[in-house]
């Protein structure tokens, strides 16, 4: 066997600088080296390190610190993420808007009858002994803005036969356009504001007596008919009246405040059985 084989082995076993290792990199002659991109980096703008990778010699194993992304590839602390959503711009809320004036010809109108329809029960007075006794409770009405000059609105209700009368509600603020149902028996009820209701006194009239309404209230056989009218007033206060003035005194101040074309009525009729 030829002397060179023991300097073979020799080479094989020792010669990557003379240590002991299972191979070398084909360069020869130096040590496996870490990945010269394994190295932590701050990301530039938020990106992964440019040299995660470790290269691995052709013939030699993966460097000790050659990890795959380098340890620094995190977000620098200089990069923004994704931007977040622009704040929507906030909506005003809706404004407030003036009641809508009811337009057309100046009318009254009622959602509990209609013009010469009978007056539910309900509306009719609660006289004893008049049957079928209602409850007198005041009807809903609406009604369309009045002629020029209109600063108040004043209602009343009549027996057109006899002439006797029911009721009054009157200073009722021009921009009031409907009262409810129901309105309270007082001189000065709530809704609407301001106005103000006549007072049946003594011995009173079809067995009522006291502040508001009395509705239609037959004493005769047969059809009668109640007259509702709407009256627009050309002052804000009807002067002269008060809370305590007669009836007949509060419709008389109603009529002579009353400005040009001022005044529409609503018919219903009440039959005594």
């Amino acid at each position: 066997m030829s002397n060179d084989f023991p300097r073979s082995v020799a080479a094989l076993l020792f010669g990557c600088s003379g240590l002991l290792l299972v191979g070398c990199s084909s360069g020869g002659g130096n040590a496996p080296s870490t990945g010269s991109g394994g190295s932590t980096a701050s990301g530039s703008g938020g990106s992964t390190g440019s040299g995660g990778a470790a290269p691995t010699g052709s013939g030699g194993a993966t460097g000790s610190g050659g990890a795959m992304e380098g340890s620094g590839g995190t977000v620098g602390s200089g990069g923004a993420g994704i931007d977040a959503p622009v704040d929507m711009l906030a909506v005003d809320a809706p404004k407030e808007t003036a009641a809508e004036v009811p337009s057309g010809p100046f009318a009254l109108t009622s959602s509990a009858f209609t013009n010469g329809m009978n007056v539910p029960l309900m509306h009719k007075c609660a006289q004893a002994g008049n049957p079928p006794m209602g409850m007198n409770i005041s009807p809903p009405f609406g009604w369309t803005s009045g002629p020029a000059g209109t600063m108040s609105y004043a209602i009343t209700l009549n027996h057109q036969a006899s002439g006797s009368k029911h009721w009054a509600i009157w200073d009722i603020p021009a921009d009031v356009f409907a009262i409810p149902s129901n309105i309270d028996h007082v001189a000065m009820p709530p809704t609407p504001a301001g106005s103000k209701q006549t007072r049946q006194t003594g011995a009173g009239l079809d067995g009522f007596t006291g502040y508001g309404y009395l509705g239609p209230c037959p004493q005769n056989p047969g059809l009668q008919m109640y007259v509702f009218t709407l009256y627009a007033i050309k002052t804000a206060t009807i002067p002269n009246i008060t809370i305590t003035s007669t009836v007949d005194a509060v419709f008389a101040a109603i009529q002579s405040n009353m400005v040009a074309g001022g005044r529409v009525t609503l018919i219903g009729t009440q039959q005594r059985q």
